[in-house]
C-alpha cells in the first residue's frame, strides 16, 4: 500500500483537531469504569448505571503515588472554587456514604472541568482532566 502526501497531512491535520481526552472508559462486570491518570494520580469513576449491583457500586477510587489503599481525607478543588472533602477508606469515596448532594457536586465538577487540584493527606497533585465528559453515573 502506497501512502501519499495529502493522505499524510489529513491524517495529521484530524490528530491535531482532536479534543484533548483524559479520561478512558472500560467496562467490566455491568460497571462503567471512567479513569484519568496525570502527573502520578488516577482518579476512576466507576458507574452502575443499569443498577447491576443495586446502584451501590458507584464510586471515586483514587490512586497516588500507586498507593491505592488511602485511608485519609481527600479534597477535589475545581477551578471555579468548588471543592469536595470527603474521607477516603480504602482508595473509596462512595456515594452511598456521600450522600446525594455531594456526590452530585463531586461528579459535576469531575464532569465539566478540565482540571482538579487533588490533596490526599498532605499530598497535593493537579490532574489534567481534558474536555468535559458524559459519565453515566446516576
Amino acid at each position: 500500500m502506497r501512502f501519499t502526501k495529502p493522505l499524510v497531512f489529513m491524517a495529521i491535520a484530524a490528530l491535531s483537531a482532536s479534543p484533548t481526552l483524559a479520561w478512558e472508559l472500560t467496562f467490566t462486570r455491568g460497571l462503567d469504569l471512567y479513569s484519568a491518570t496525570d502527573n502520578g494520580a488516577t482518579i476512576r469513576l466507576v458507574c452502575d448505571p443499569n443498577r447491576v449491583y443495586g446502584g451501590t457500586e458507584t464510586m471515586v477510587l483514587i490512586v497516588l503515588g500507586g498507593n491505592s489503599d488511602l485511608n485519609t481525607d481527600a479534597t477535589l478543588a475545581f477551578p471555579g472554587g468548588e471543592t469536595v472533602t470527603a474521607p477516603l477508606v480504602h482508595g473509596r469515596m462512595s456515594k452511598r456514604d456521600l450522600g446525594d448532594a455531594t456526590w452530585a457536586r463531586l461528579v459535576d465538577g469531575l464532569r465539566n472541568t478540565p482540571s482538579v487540584e487533588l490533596t490526599v493527606g498532605a499530598t497535593s497533585r493537579q490532574l489534567n482532566l481534558g474536555e468535559a465528559t458524559a459519565f453515566t453515573c446516576l
